[in-house]
């Protein structure tokens, strides 16, 4: 039977009911007690197992222990109804009151349910309220403190005083007074709210109940007599707080509850207004910001909440994208609606993320996307080539071909997320050897793969990334790294080896510098820069970066699986710091200038090779006297290659090249960057079949 004096959601008591038990319970446990030692006596002296008054007496200390504990519960709930803290909820089976743990607790429930009142007093023009509002820090706001505010005020009321208090700074813009009132008001009700919507906080979370009505009420209009773009939605609000809310976290369930529902509301209000997405109302705190809330003005009110999800970590993150809007009646919705979350915002939505004069393009959403997906874990995977499927697939709209060459169709549309190509590369830099592996596997005629993408839609994809050229460099900067490892793991293995790893890295080189030359078009000034900048890498000596540690580690790391990944992860770390060490360096003689970027990386092939065999002492040790490169002795041992002076190293790489055959292994990344470049122009056609012309090796 149900405990009858526990209101069906365990937070709240019926007076007298609780009363009594707690008196019932004071007098069970000495009762038990007395019964355990007495029954302890009989049996023992019978002769028999004393386990059964062992239990009672186990029983007896946990009433004493409870009885304890409902004495001071009883004590606090009373305290709270005498002082008219206690929250009532009236049911047909009777009154419940409210009751917190703690007595700390009941401090912050009475001053939450004090907050609440001040703030409404502020939204309603109250100054000593708003004076008052000022003198709080939120992050003095604790759980239950937040809870008894938010409980108070009701997901309908939170939005509301959002709404007239950012109202009263839009009236009388330019009082610096005001706004930083506001603010901090707004602050206490963001953290509030993130403290109340995650289930794991016990004393704080308001309920699943809660989160229903804020999805309810983020529909909502306010005044509720006010349509859009009159008024203000819940959601606005709700978005507003996000903003306020700072560097607090939101919980995964909040993402996929409300989250979703900001994210519905949107595809909603679309139908209505058109392509113009809905303003938050932080515009209203900057001078010279437009005053109406009419779609299109300030900023898209998704931004803050992509902004959230990625502040959040990457739980909160992944349960924004893989949420389903619709539920159970998705299909009988219109296509656009049956949408998942990600696909929606990443091509439904597409243009909004470049409309308005705060658009972002969506630089929040690749941020959050990066959160989600950077990852080494099965799921970062899903979700990285789930997103990729569904760029390539928009890319292929955009990109159409036209006498031989790349034509863009849609420009507008196409860089609308242009802020989200640097925040993708980086999610894809981290899956390079994924990558790599769909690029091989289809090389052999695989016809289905582990993810949704097959060869041709990462070339698409890898043109929709390198139209910026950081996004370009990112992956670039990847591939060297996954290269590097590639080869230094094969270089103990022999001729055969090192040069199947070379073929096999240069494919992947191939596709990437294909992508990068067709989405610029051809243009010889950005190919140039892009010329310049492998050729400063080779410069820095990037093919030699990494030392022992790294090398020592990637010899032995399997072949694939979390292992490989994680030591290419460590070898593109190494690299970064390398390059940045290195950025100011006069660039070293040694280095002819290149005439294309497919010779500049066969110079960093050249260097990896040899820092490889080098690491392994693979290089040959003949003919090391009296070289400049090498320790003095009877048994010289070529120096480590970064402490060599640039005539030093001269002399290593004519002498290095005599033994490796330098040449040879140049020859072989040449033919393979060139087949892997072919082979993306050939993915690059129209729908007649006719495909773009080569462009690397120009």
């Amino acid at each position: 039977m149900a405990d009858k004096w526990l209101a069906p959601d365990t937070c709240g008591v019926k007076l007298a009911e609780f009363e009594r038990m707690t008196q019932d319970m004071t007098r069970a446990a000495p009762q038990l007690a007395e019964l355990a030692d007495q029954l302890w006596q009989a049996l023992n002296g019978a002769g028999v197992s004393t386990a059964p008054a062992m239990e009672i007496k186990r029983i007896a200390a946990w009433a004493r222990e409870a009885s304890i504990d409902l004495r001071r519960r009883n004590e606090l709930v009373r305290a709270m109804d005498r002082e008219q803290l206690a929250m009532r909820v009236c049911r047909a089976d009777g009154t419940y009151l409210t009751l917190p743990d703690r007595y700390t607790d009941q401090i912050g429930y009475a001053e939450g349910r004090r907050v609440a009142t001040l703030v409404r007093k502020a939204a309603a023009g109250d100054a000593r309220a708003r004076a008052e509002l000022m003198r709080r820090d939120p992050a003095d706001v604790t759980p239950a403190m937040a809870k008894a505010l938010v409980t108070d005020l009701g997901a309908k009321g939170l939005f509301d005083v959002t709404g007239r208090l950012c109202d009263q700074v839009r009236a009388q813009r330019g009082d610096e007074a005001l706004a930083q009132s506001t603010w901090k008001a707004l602050g206490v009700l963001g953290r509030s709210l993130a403290l109340t919507t995650d289930p794991g906080r016990k004393n704080g979370y308001a309920g699943g109940g809660f989160l229903g009505d804020l999805v309810r009420e983020g529909q909502g209009n306010f005044p509720p007599s006010a349509a859009l773009p009159a008024g203000i939605t819940g959601y606005q609000a709700l978005s507003t707080l996000l903003v306020s809310a700072g560097d607090n976290r939101f919980s995964p369930e909040f993402f996929k509850v409300v989250g979703t529902g900001m994210i519905a509301h949107d595809r909603h209000i679309r139908e209505t207004f058109g392509n113009a997405p809905l303003p938050d109302l932080t515009g209203r705190f900057r001078d010279g910001a437009s005053s109406s809330s009419a779609p299109g003005e300030g900023r898209d009110f998704l931004v803050p909440l992509l902004n959230a999800a990625a502040a959040s970590g990457k739980e909160g993150a992944r349960a924004l994208f893989r949420g389903a809007p619709m539920g159970p009646h998705a299909k009988d919705a219109p296509a656009s609606m049956r949408m998942g979350n990600l696909e929606y915002l990443l091509s439904d939505r597409r243009e909004l993320w470049g409309k308005g004069p705060e658009a972002d393009h969506g630089a929040a959403l690749g941020e959050a996307l990066r959160v989600a997906a950077a990852g080494q874990d099965e799921l970062s995977q899903a979700l990285a080539f789930d997103a990729g499927k569904i760029l390539a697939d928009d890319a292929k709209k955009h990109f159409t071909v036209k006498d031989d060459k790349i034509e863009i169709q849609g420009e507008d549309r196409l860089d609308a997320l242009s802020g989200l190509r640097v925040p993708a590369a980086q999610v894809f830099a981290v899956h390079i050897t994924k990558m790599n592996d769909i690029y091989q596997a289809f090389r052999f005629g695989a016809k289905t793969g582990s993810t949704p993408m097959d060869d041709a839609d990462l070339d698409y994809l890898l043109l929709e990334l390198t139209r910026s050229a950081d996004a370009y460099d990112t992956l670039l900067k990847a591939q060297i790294a996954h290269a590097k490892v590639a080869i230094d793991r094969a270089a103990p293995g022999g001729e055969d080896k090192l040069s199947n790893a070379i073929i096999g890295e240069g494919w992947m080189f191939g596709h990437l510098l294909e992508a990068r030359y067709q989405t610029t078009n051809g243009e010889e000034s950005r190919l140039a820069e892009d010329r310049k900048r492998i050729e400063g890498y080779v410069s820095m000596g990037v093919g030699f970066a990494g030392g022992k540690a790294v090398e020592s580690v990637a010899s032995k790391a399997p072949i694939v699986g979390e292992g490989f990944n994680l030591v290419v992860g460590k070898a593109q770390d190494e690299l970064t710091k390398w390059i940045v060490e290195r950025a100011a360096d006069k660039p070293n003689d040694a280095i002819l200038a290149s005439k294309t970027s497919t010779e500049a990386v066969e110079k960093l092939f050249g260097q990896m090779t040899v820092a490889s065999l080098h690491a392994h002492d693979r290089l040959p040790e003949s003919d090391l006297k009296g070289q400049t490169f090498v320790t003095s002795g009877a048994h010289p041992k070529i120096l480590p290659i970064e402490s060599m002076s640039a005539d030093q190293f001269e002399d290593f790489t004519r002498w290095a090249n005599l033994q490796v055959k330098l040449d040879q292994v140049g020859s072989a990344a040449k033919s393979s960057i060139g087949q892997g470049a072919e082979e993306a122009a050939g993915h690059y056609r129209n729908t007649d079949g006719k495909n773009v012309a080569p462009g690397t090796g120009r």
